[in-house]
C-alpha cells in the first residue's frame, strides 16, 4: 500500500496595477493552499500586501472557490476592507469585479504566465 506524500502550500507573488480609491496591494506575496473536489477547487491564501498609494506593508488573506467551468467566488481581506469578488477565468486571462467593503465596486484584468 502506497502512502502519498501531502501537498505543500504554494507560494505566490503578484503585482497589480490599482486605482488609488481601491486601496489593494500593489505588491503581494502568499502562501496558497488548494483543497480539490468533484465541483471545483477551494483555495486558503494568506500574506503580505505592499500598498502603493500609503506606502506601507499589510496583512493579506482570504479565501475562494473555482469552479470547474472558470468561475470564481471569494472573499479578500486586504489589509483594512474586507472584499467579497467574483471573476471568469478562460484560459490565462481572468476578468472579475470586487466588492470594495462590499460597497464600491472595482474591476479586476490578469494575466497569468
Amino acid at each position: 500500500m502506497s502512502k502519498e506524500t501531502p501537498k505543500l502550500p504554494a507560494w505566490s507573488v503578484s503585482a497589480g496595477v490599482q486605482g488609488i480609491g481601491t486601496g489593494n496591494p500593489g505588491y503581494s506575496t502568499t502562501l496558497e493552499k488548494n483543497f480539490e473536489s468533484s465541483h471545483g477547487t477551494w483555495n486558503m491564501f494568506a500574506g503580505l500586501g505592499w500598498r502603493t498609494n500609503e506606502n506601507r506593508t499589510r496583512f493579506v488573506g482570504g479565501t475562494k472557490f473555482g469552479f470547474k467551468n472558470g468561475l470564481t467566488l471569494g472573499l479578500q481581506d486586504d489589509g483594512i476592507d474586507q472584499n467579497p469578488f467574483a471573476t471568469y477565468r478562460i484560459g490565462r486571462v481572468t476578468g472579475g469585479v470586487f466588492l470594495v467593503n462590499g460597497k464600491r465596486t472595482a474591476y479586476m484584468l490578469s494575466v497569468r504566465f
